[in-house]
């Protein structure tokens, strides 16, 4: 082969890279049709935080890495030695304050039957009084005449005299009785108080002990087990993460400027890039109405003068759509995937 025909193969197989590899990047960005595409995309799953409520040591771990675990699945449990003592004191104060209600009642009982009594009393010390005034006033008529002595007349007074101070007497002992019925009735209601403090104490302390048996809030796969049986846990503390199963989405950030041929109804075409040859089919949900840019933790602040257009992304929710169900549990959430959103 002369050095001339060398130099053409040369050139022949340049080309042939050139248009293998624009052809292969032609492919892989340029989408022809009406077709948005996008890779940055990524897909989603809600992952629920499973928190401690009260603070213990961990008595038993009753899950794996990475397991498939079902809502009310029991996952970890705290010792509720401390929490059983708390539940017993408060179901205590709460039969004392029941025990308390008791007792105040039967005094009011008591109180209010000494009134009847009383009221019974005066009522007949009253008869008695009245009657020696009605005598005394006879007696009065007839000394004024001398038709009785003067002793007989002091002994009708004195008779009313007597009548009429038992009858105050009563009088103030049925005050004095009515006052321990107002304030017995009153250490009822202090009792009733008493009662729904010991109440409600004691349901927070069954509360805290139910606490203690941590479950899982829906259906889903365990993270990683960063827990030790042993290890005192805090109120509000993460012992782990579960991946919901229930759901899971594409989030695709596309251009603002590709926007314009994109609503919620459109059809996609989703490719993961962990499952090559594998196509899911997934419509459009939701379009953010901030780019990502606005919801950053740092939002962009041009208000200085350095101002440096970038072309914004939208952040664009698309549902899978009856795809096959073996595909579908091969996904992972924050897998890469490519989509096209067809117009």
């Amino acid at each position: 082969m002369t050095h001339r025909s060398k130099k053409i193969l040369s050139y022949l197989l340049t080309l042939a890279v050139v248009i293998i590899a624009a052809v292969w990047i032609g492919g892989k960005f340029i989408s022809p049709g009406n077709v948005e595409f996008t890779d940055n995309a990524q897909v989603k799953q809600q992952i629920v935080p499973v928190n401690s409520r009260v603070q213990g040591y961990i008595r038993e771990i009753r899950f794996s890495e990475y397991e498939a675990v079902k809502k009310g699945d029991t996952l970890v449990i705290i010792d509720d030695a401390d929490m059983r003592l708390n539940v017993a004191r408060a179901r205590a104060d709460y039969a004392n304050a029941l025990a308390g209600r008791s007792v105040a009642d039967r005094s009011v009982e008591s109180a209010s039957a000494n009134v009847a009594v009383s009221e019974a009393s005066i009522a007949e010390a009253k008869v008695l009084m009245d009657n020696a005034a009605t005598e005394l006033g006879r007696y009065e008529q007839l000394l004024a005449k001398d038709a009785v002595t003067r002793q007989q007349y002091d002994r009708a007074k004195t008779d009313y005299d007597a009548k009429k101070a038992r009858y105050d007497m009563l009088a103030r002992q049925r005050r004095a009785t009515s006052s321990v019925v107002d304030i017995n009735r009153q250490r009822i209601s202090q009792s009733e108080a008493g009662i729904e403090l010991a109440k409600a104490l004691l349901e927070t302390a069954e509360l805290n002990l139910s606490y203690t048996v941590i479950l899982a809030p829906c259906d889903g796969y365990t993270s990683r087990k960063e827990i030790q049986v042993g290890q005192l846990v805090q109120p509000g503390q993460t012992l782990l993460d579960i991946v919901d199963s229930s759901d899971i989405w594409v989030t695709a950030n596309y251009k603002e400027t590709q926007l314009r041929h994109i609503a919620p109804g459109s059809e996609v075409e989703i490719e993961v890039d962990a499952l090559p040859g594998v196509k899911f089919k997934g419509k459009v949900s939701a379009i953010s109405t901030a780019t990502g840019a606005s919801l950053s933790l740092l939002p962009q602040d041009n208000s200085a003068g350095n101002f440096v257009k970038v072309r914004q992304r939208v952040p664009v929710r698309i549902s899978f759509v009856d795809n096959n169900a073996e595909d579908m549990a091969r996904l992972r959430a924050g897998m890469n995937v490519e989509c096209k959103v067809r117009y």
